[in-house]
């Protein structure tokens, strides 16, 4: 018979500590394997596992496990970009849409509106004017006021002239 080498350790059910220790590593790998269908651990897993080709080999239903999850995730995100590419159309149709062609009809009838107003009446003090420069008297009275203003004294009797004229 061969004898087992001194430093050797005797099998795991005689070693108390190694059975612990086995119990808390398969407590984690259980842990690990539960958690790897959130996308944050299966991304870590399968980063860790790309890295390193013999523990992917030894855990290889983990790995598999990893990527199935981050392929579900990527088909979920691309389904939600669908629903909410929908969702923005039916809401720029139903709820926008009315409002945009509301705003385009008050714009157009605004413009329609303003032309079917009358034409705008003339200035009645313009019209006053051009009658006025027209009359006689007015361009009398007129040249009297420029001869005034250039510093020119009044003929006495002109001014007596227009005061009978307001008079009367």
């Amino acid at each position: 018979m061969s004898e087992a080498p001194e430093n050797a350790q005797p099998p795991a059910q005689f070693n108390p500590g190694s059975n612990r220790r086995t119990a808390d590593e398969d407590r984690a790998w259980a842990q690990l394997y539960a958690s790897v269908g959130q996308a944050a651990t299966a991304e870590e897993v399968v980063k860790q596992l790309d890295a390193d080709a013999e523990a992917r080999r030894s855990h290889l239903a983990l790995y598999l496990r990893a990527k199935t999850t981050l392929r579900e995730r990527r088909v979920a995100d691309a389904r939600n970009q669908r629903i909410g590419a929908f969702a923005r159309s039916v809401v720029a149709i139903v709820v926008v849409g009315p409002f945009r062609l509301l705003r385009s009809l008050l714009s157009t009838g605004s413009d329609v509106a303003v032309e079917m107003l009358p034409p705008a009446r003339r200035d009645p003090a313009k019209a006053r004017v051009s009658t006025l420069t027209r009359d006689p008297e007015f361009a009398k009275a007129a040249e009297r006021f420029t001869a005034t203003s250039d510093g020119a004294t009044p003929i006495a009797g002109q001014h007596e002239e227009s005061r009978g004229a307001k008079a009367a």
